[in-house]
């Protein structure tokens, strides 16, 4: 089986973002299956630009000519999105052979070459919702003009109803996809996925501890974005709640539009207890992980965000690393049932920080806590176990060919 993969934002492992896509492909390719990556240019994906089709691990991936950062402003990265649009569907023209086109979000509009190739090629397509589209920056007052809005919200519908199956990243995620189309289609969940060979309990994050002089402080780690959606001004309150208890330090590893305006904001407040990293490699974050004594997944005050699939709750996992979020929903639920970690009532400070205190206080838990983390990691989030789901979806629609 051919798969033409549409990916505005593929990074693999030298790269600071997430890799499900590269991760998938090359499990697809070592199955004997062939995989086509049509994406941009990423500035955090890893991958050097070049105008010829290049080989990652057995995957083809041809990069169009559209560059994206996460510091882009909105202007730049809805003309980053719309130029994908465009080059992104006649560099699939080219591709030949084709059995299968998969088209993962965000953004939205990857939905819209993926229709046209399945128009144009006559091969079925599957829609991956990795974010809610568009109403997460709808309900984030990203997007406020009604026109534009109704707009989108047609062109969600209309991207789901052309889809043969799709594949949501967490059970709200799809819900909300069956609550758009209302009727009967093939909705799977698939959620992100632990990078268990990457991230392991048994990398040794002392000579980073030493590198920062951390010492023996009680150390939380963030590590991703640093957009409006994280609300990483969260943990600088926490902080500035903590202050006064000197063994417990925060690390935010990361870059991004908020970055500099939290760095600010510490400044101004005077916080000797948080600081910031900038991005790091994939191929380094792993020790900076091992180095934390508890992994924070941190979003913003909007119900939507609790049905995030963010790659730091799988890999924080993976790594054995107790995880404290600001949210509930179904990964509060995943981890407290197997005693993994602790969410919150959204945006709670108040508990948030009780907890880390409560952590603090009894560092011979955390122990326990993380192998339980590593055991989820492993039975439940699994790369060939989630990968394996996928390519199932892909070859159901190719047999019914809907």
């Amino acid at each position: 089986m051919h798969i033409l993969y549409l990916h505005q934002h593929f990074a693999i492992p030298s790269g600071s973002t997430g890799t499900r896509s590269y991760e998938f492909a090359r499990r697809w390719v070592k199955a004997g299956h062939k995989v086509t990556i049509i994406t941009g240019h990423y500035d955090i994906g890893g991958l050097e630009f070049s105008r010829k089709p290049q080989i990652v691990d057995g995957i083809e991936v041809r990069i169009v000519g559209t560059r994206y950062s996460n510091k882009q402003s909105f202007i730049r990265r809805v003309m980053s999105f719309f130029g994908f649009v465009v080059f992104s569907f006649f560099a699939g023209l080219r591709v030949k052979n084709v059995d299968v086109i998969y088209a993962t979000s965000t953004p939205l509009t990857i939905g819209i070459p993926a229709m046209l190739l399945k128009l144009f090629k006559r091969k079925p397509f599957v829609f991956e919702v990795r974010d809610q589209w568009p109403e997460i920056p709808i309900e984030l007052g990203v997007i406020k003009n009604p026109l534009l809005i109704k707009l989108l919200l047609w062109l969600e519908k209309r991207i789901y109803k052309s889809a043969s199956a799709i594949i949501g990243l967490s059970p709200g995620m799809s819900a909300g996809v069956r609550e758009v189309i209302g009727e009967n289609k093939l909705i799977e969940t698939v959620p992100n996925s632990s990078d268990t060979e990457v991230f392991r309990p048994d990398i040794d994050g002392s000579d980073i501890r030493k590198q920062h002089g951390w010492g023996n402080k009680f150390v939380l780690t963030h590590f991703g974005a640093m957009g409006k959606a994280n609300g990483l001004e969260f943990l600088v309150d926490a902080a500035d709640k903590l202050k006064d208890n000197t063994d417990i330090h925060f690390v935010i590893i990361g870059d991004g539009a908020t970055r500099q305006p939290l760095i600010d904001k510490v400044s101004k407040l005077g916080l000797k207890n948080i600081e910031f990293l900038g991005s790091i490699s994939k191929t380094v974050l792993p020790e900076y992980i091992g180095a934390c004594d508890v992994s924070t997944v941190v979003f913003a005050d909007y119900p939507i965000l609790e049905h995030n699939s963010a790659n730091k709750f799988f890999d924080s996992l993976s790594a054995g690393k107790p995880v404290l979020l600001n949210y509930s929903g179904w990964q509060r639920d995943a981890i407290e049932n197997v005693k993994a970690g602790f969410g919150c009532k959204q945006f709670d400070i108040a508990e948030f920080t009780e907890k880390i205190i409560y952590l603090n206080s009894n560092t011979q838990l955390l122990e326990t806590i993380g192998e339980n983390a590593r055991l989820l990691a492993e039975k439940e989030f699994n790369r060939d176990l989630l990968s394996s789901k996928v390519l199932k979806v892909l070859e159901k629609s190719v047999e019914t060919d809907l």
